[in-house]
């Protein structure tokens, strides 16, 4: 058994799923089977049960995971303990949730740094619940959380009982996201109302009906996409760069009542300090926050 192995298995169980999680791994699913069955050999009982649900932890499983997530986190701050003096590598890792401004934050940072020095970027988009494991199992330095408004003091008062800290990076009115040749693209003022007649957006698994006149997109690149093809989709968003609107033929628009709020919040183990390039993402992030803010949205 080595830490590398234990590392498999915490993912396998964030993702419920091994296919995912030899996906987010980059390796293949038959390989990352037989590290999953060499490591509940060498324990001597399983780790995990295939159910119709996906891939669970046992009983016993559950309490292996909690001190293979214990052994993880220590290991990672033993490396970057090891790292607090070298200057030779440009380190940066985030996990994100799917969102045009950050994305494009993202690509200005990366244009800053220097092309002949080696580097360790590890960035990945994903949901919010396994972005607060990811960071809590010491799996990534920093996340994104997208969050409702007014639940931010309760996930400020969740994030600190998982020793995380976190601090606000934007908080806005979600726009309507649209095709140009949707029929309220050109309309005078919108309303929820207005927006009732048309199939919403959202996040999923696959292009599949959610049930209430929507449909589900896999990723932001797919649910994109499904708004340029389907003229009369549309999807609540945070504000976009230009470059997404004009590669997609989309718009956005301002919906007058009470769009959804959300707050996106920097989290980072409690202990953490920010790097200089942290810092420097950070200050990228907000120039473009202040950039888009300053657009008028009608």
């Amino acid at each position: 058994m080595n830490t590398l192995h234990l590392s498999y298995a915490v993912e396998v169980e964030r993702c419920g799923s091994i296919t995912q999680a030899a996906e987010n791994l980059y390796m293949a699913q038959p390989n990352l089977s037989k590290a999953i069955k060499e490591l509940e050999e060498s324990m001597g009982f399983p780790i995990f049960a295939r159910t119709s649900r996906g891939v669970l932890p046992t009983a016993r499983g559950r309490e292996f995971l909690v001190y293979a997530r214990a052994i993880l986190a220590q290991e990672q701050k033993m490396r970057t303990l090891s790292r607090l003096h070298d200057d030779h590598v440009q380190r940066f890792s985030l996990i994100l949730p799917p969102s045009g401004y950050i994305a494009a934050s993202f690509s200005r940072f990366l244009e800053t740094l220097d092309m002949e020095k080696p580097m360790e970027i590890n960035v990945q988009e994903t949901s919010a619940r396994q972005a607060v494991a990811a960071v809590s199992d010491g799996l990534f330095q920093m996340a994104v959380l997208r969050v409702d408004a007014q639940d931010q003091h309760a996930m400020a008062e969740y994030l600190k009982s998982k020793s995380l800290s976190s601090q606000t990076l934007w908080e806005y009115d979600a726009l309507v996201l649209m095709s140009q040749h949707h029929p309220l693209a050109k309309a005078g003022r919108i309303t929820e109302n207005d927006l009732l007649a048309y199939p919403t957006v959202t996040a999923g698994e696959g292009f599949a009906p959610s049930g209430e006149g929507g449909l589900q997109a896999g990723d932001r690149a797919q649910r994109l996409e499904l708004l340029r093809c389907l003229p009369l989709a549309r999807m609540w968003s945070s504000p976009e760069p230009v470059q997404t609107l004009r590669r997609y033929n989309l718009v956005q628009r301002a919906c007058f009542g009470s769009p959804p709020r959300f707050t996106d919040l920097l989290v980072c183990p409690a202990d953490y300090t920010l790097s200089a390039l942290d810092q420097r993402f950070l200050a990228t992030v907000r120039e473009t926050c202040g950039q888009l803010a300053a657009v008028r949205y009608i």
